[in-house]
């Protein structure tokens, strides 16, 4: 009876129709006779944490806005509330932002209590003085609960820790046990108010362009994969979907950029009606089919099934990047902004599960397979191997490349099978054809589609002849499931799903399990991924330079000062190759290789070959996708070179970025490939001059930069700057990494989070460099014309702005030592460097004593104050 009077206004205050809080006429099953103590971590107007105790069949209530503390001196606020039902101590969820205590509850804490002296709990909350010990995961001991004030609603009291043994006023509890003792959670959302809605926000195109582009899972095994490192999504078959909300705003698009929102308007309007006011989801548009399976197939004839956005990642949140926060912190979020949503979202389904039975589950249940993703990893924008694909059916994008027409007189306007391709390393490959899992309407539409691109000859390289064959423009891209690849790399029994609008056909590739620091097998030929460099032991290193040592001692016989051509070549052949540097290609050829580039040296375009083939795995991950351009000397250093931003001449398979400029629009080489840098090197291309930024985004610079220029200034004069730029940087809270420009200068570098504008860039550099100037004015300036730096050192920050390039890290230079620019530690950044020590004969030694020094610039992401 006491207790269903003391709910009333627990009743009074909610409507159970709107909200997850249990109803007071929901009982609880307790375990035992003990009465319980629950703590809950509620992110509603404010933060705070409600403790309740079990007294007389309900839960007595206090709002403590710190949180208890283990520090006996720490008296801390609580403000008694409304008592819960019972039911309540198992509770954990979202509240609705518009009903009373709206934001994310979670349950804190659990456990049980008894009274000192036991049983005087009524009494002792009468008398306004409670002493407890509570028995919890997280709060331990004797704890005092004393009432100082009350207003007839709502009566303060006064919440500390007994000094008893068990206290601990150095231990923060509340910040180092942030989590669930339910569900293991830590983020919360409080609730969305009117107001934050209502104001102004980004465009949601701006947004969504500032974590442009979705992250990638690779195609692997699950020997990659383990219940310690990894959680295991379901695998949808859909369409790759990126959903950027601002205000009532919505951007609704493909992976490459395509508007979904007319195509799937059910999903853009429930996207719409979700109430955030900033928003990016990633997810995958598919159709169920009434087993509840994603089917490619009927999302593209739209022939029926369940269409829903299954939502995987949460990219951006209310003004905040949270790309570079954990896995488990984004998923938190998502969930959070989730809970109660209705078809046609959902979220991506968890197998909560060990890795062996989830892929059972999904075999059983003829599901595509499972996505791996590596605990506490970062969302990247590019292809990861921190996602993994593992796949129980086999499937695989294809390229169309032509059609045999139906064989039956009267269905003369459709396909009867697809002759289908792959991107392979000299052009498109043929794997076969397509005959089934077509009904006469697709038939009839494929057929009207391939008409209007007929050519007159196979684009295949190794296309098979077949009678009756119509060839095609490759333009189309189609989905199949297969059983298996052939011997000579066909499908065996594909099974046409659907046409991919949101795939090119250059980006076609034959999956494959990306190759592993694991995998002791080698694949014959070249994989189409990118592997990082696996870091050498000490062991391999020993041995490395034991060989280096007796190598050098046999050149030293040579008495000569000028070396034989391609002795660079024939020494490095003798070293082992670095672990995942490329192997020798078949693209890229060598020619001319004995001519001479480097006459002190001796050094030759075979040299400069091998030199880019060893730097290719540190190289490309900076590369790629970025506009470069390039320096050639042709006939040697000792002759003009030509700065040239487009090389003609070139392969179909060195891929090029196409890039408007002021005047004009530039195919750059796309430098992302081992082979295309080896055809630079192989055109004599010796400095490579990239962009601050990369596409899609190059409107937004990865890095701000810093040129010094010691022009006729002393060396030490060039250290004595650097070290005060560090300086400078470091009390912003900013790391900056420098290397050498290869000749006398250095480059600093302070790498930024996504979303910055080059213009932003342009002035933190300006402000800096203005300041060092002034601080530094007898040895350093920001003039621009030489004639009026008075032999000071030049501090650069124009190298900032859209199109601005930096020579790039490890690029050779085309001075007499054949020095590279070399990535630094600060702490060679002294009186003793020499820049002309990093060349290359001496390459190989260095990346073995320091690895990639320029790796941080790319991972790390850092706020400009």
């Amino acid at each position: 009876m006491k207790a269903r009077r003391s709910l009333q206004t627990y009743r009074a205050k909610r409507d159970f129709q709107k909200t997850p809080e249990p109803s007071p006429d929901v009982s609880l099953k307790k375990r035992g006779a003990e009465a319980l103590f629950v703590v809950h971590k509620h992110d509603a107007t404010r933060m705070h944490y409600d403790l309740r105790l079990e007294i007389d069949g309900a839960l007595a209530s206090w709002a403590i806005p710190k949180g208890p503390s283990y520090d006996p001196k720490q008296k801390r606020l609580a403000v008694e509330t409304e008592d819960h039902p019972m039911s309540y101590a198992r509770f954990e969820g979202r509240i609705p932002d518009e009903e009373y205590g709206g934001g994310d509850s979670l349950l804190w804490d659990e456990g049980t209590y008894e009274t000192v002296p036991p049983g005087k709990a009524y009494e002792q909350r009468e008398k306004g003085h409670l002493v407890v010990d509570l028995h919890g995961d997280k709060l331990q001991g004797r704890w005092h609960l004393i009432r100082t004030r009350g207003n007839g609603r709502k009566n303060q009291w006064l919440c500390f820790k007994s000094i008893d043994g068990q206290e601990k006023p150095d231990y923060d509890v509340v910040a180092e046990r942030p989590e669930s003792v339910k569900s293991g959670r830590r983020e919360t959302r409080g609730p969305v108010r009117k107001s934050a809605l209502e104001r102004v926000h980004p465009p949601a195109e701006t947004i969504l362009q500032r974590v442009w582009p979705p992250m990638l899972a690779k195609l692997s095994t699950p020997e990659e994969a383990s219940d310690a490192t990894h959680v295991f999504e379901i695998k949808y078959d859909g369409f790759r979907a990126i959903a950027s909300l601002s205000g009532s705003g919505l951007v609704f698009k493909s992976r490459n950029g395509n508007d979904l929102s007319g195509r799937f308007p059910t999903v853009a309007e429930a996207l719409r009606r979700l109430r955030v006011p900033e928003a990016v989801i990633d997810g995958e548009v598919v159709a169920l089919d009434k087993k509840g399976r994603s089917s490619f197939q009927l999302l593209q004839n739209q022939s029926g099934g369940e269409l829903r956005f299954v939502a995987f990642d949460l990219l951006w949140l209310d003004g905040h990047d949270l790309r570079d926060k954990p896995l488990e912190a984004r998923r938190e979020l998502l969930e959070s902004l989730f809970s109660g949503v209705k078809p046609p979202l959902q979220l991506a389904e968890r197998m909560n599960m060990p890795m062996e039975r989830a892929l059972k589950e999904a075999q059983r249940h003829g599901w595509e397979g499972l996505i791996a993703k590596r605990k506490g990893s970062a969302y990247v924008g590019s292809r990861s191997g921190q996602w993994l694909k593992l796949k129980v059916i086999a499937g695989q994008e294809v390229v169309i490349l032509g059609f045999l027409p139906i064989k039956n007189e009267h269905s003369a306007k459709e396909i009867g099978a697809l002759l289908v391709g792959v991107n392979g390393p000299d052009g498109y490959r043929d794997v076969g054809k397509v005959g089934t899992g077509f009904d006469t309407k697709m038939r009839h539409q494929l057929r009207e589609l391939l008409e209007k691109i007929r050519v007159d000859k196979p684009v295949a390289v190794d296309a098979k002849k077949r009678p009756g064959a119509v060839w095609v423009r490759p333009k189309y891209v189609a989905q199949v499931h297969f059983t298996e690849w052939t011997d000579d790399g066909r499908l065996r029994h594909p099974v046409f799903q659907g046409l991919r609008t949101d795939k090119k056909p250059e980006e076609v590739i034959r999956e494959r399990p990306s190759p592993t620091a694991r995998s002791k097998a080698r694949t014959a030929e070249p994989e189409p991924v990118e592997t990082a460099p696996v870091p050498r032991t000490r062991a391999a290193t020993k041995r490395t330079a034991t060989k280096r040592t007796a190598t050098k001692r046999a050149a030293t016989r040579n008495t000569g000062t000028r070396r034989a051509p391609g002795a660079l070549a024939a020494r490095t052949a003798k070293l082992p190759r670095q672990e995942g540097a490329p192997a020798k290609t078949s693209l890229a050829r060598l020619t001319s290789g004995d001519r001479v580039l480097y006459p002190k040296g001796g050094y030759t375009k075979e040299d400069v070959f091998e030199f880019y083939r060893q730097v290719a795995p540190l190289m490309l991950p900076v590369l790629a996708d970025r506009p470069i351009s390039v320096q050639q000397w042709p006939a040697g250093i000792l002759a003009p070179g030509f700065f040239k931003h487009e090389l003609s001449g070139k392969p179909d398979w060195v891929p090029t970025l196409r890039v408007k400029h002021l005047n004009r629009t530039i195919d750059h080489v796309n430098a992302k490939t081992p082979d295309a840098l080896l055809w630079l090197a192989n055109q004599s291309a010796l400095t490579m001059h990239m962009w601050s930024s990369h596409a899609p985004t190059l409107t937004s610079p990865d890095w701000v930069l810093f040129d010094l220029d010691p022009g006729k200034g002393t060396w030490e004069d060039l250290i004595r700057v650097a070290t005060a730029m560090r300086k400078k940087l470091e009390s912003l809270g900013l790391e900056s990494f420098p290397k050498t420009s290869g000749k006398r200068g250095l480059h600093v570098l302070v790498p930024l989070r996504a979303g910055y504008t080059h213009e932003q860039a342009m002035r933190f550099a300006n402000d800096i460099a203005n300041q060092l100037a002034l601080e530094l004015k007898d040895i350093a300036t920001t003039e621009r014309a030489i004639n009026k730096r008075g032999g000071r050192l030049y501090l650069d920050a124009g190298q900032n702005g859209r199109g601005k390039t930096v020579v790039a890290p490890y690029s050779l230079r085309a001075v007499e030592a054949a020095s590279f620019s070399a990535p630094l530690q600060w702490s060679e950044v002294t009186r003793r460097l020499d820049p002309s020590r990093f060349n290359i004969q001496t390459v190989r030694k260095r990346l073995d004593a320091v690895g990639d020094l320029f790796a941080p610039v790319l991972t790390t992401k850092q706020k400009l104050p």
